[in-house]
């Protein structure tokens, strides 16, 4: 599944308080993208993952934590999430960022 995007607004809204996600790419056992569109002060908490990842920063700003450190990212800004290692995002505005997981490695 591929799906094209011209609009973020409209293709996934950034809703007052809300995290909301759209996969946008997903190939079983290997890459999936996903789009993300949260409001500020929203976060995903501290997990990990058994692949790597990464996190690109579209609009808006983020904060992104890997193993307690935290990195700061604005638009066009992309921070590598190392498998295994706790990791989380927080958005310091709202903002649209891409997750790219690569699960075949």
């Amino acid at each position: 599944m591929i799906t094209a995007l011209t609009n973020l607004n409209e293709a996934l809204p950034i809703s007052v308080g809300a995290t909301a996600s759209k996969p946008l790419v997903d190939l079983p056992g290997d890459l999936k993208l996903v789009l993300f569109a949260m409001d500020q002060g929203q976060e995903i908490s501290a997990h990990s993952a058994p692949f790597p990842a990464s996190v690109l920063c579209i609009s808006g700003g983020l904060d992104v934590m890997v193993d307690g450190a935290w990195t700061t990212l604005a638009p066009g800004d992309r921070h590598d999430l190392p498998k295994d290692l706790p990791h989380g995002v927080k958005a310091t505005a709202p903002s649209h960022w891409l997750l790219t997981m690569q699960r075949g490695r």
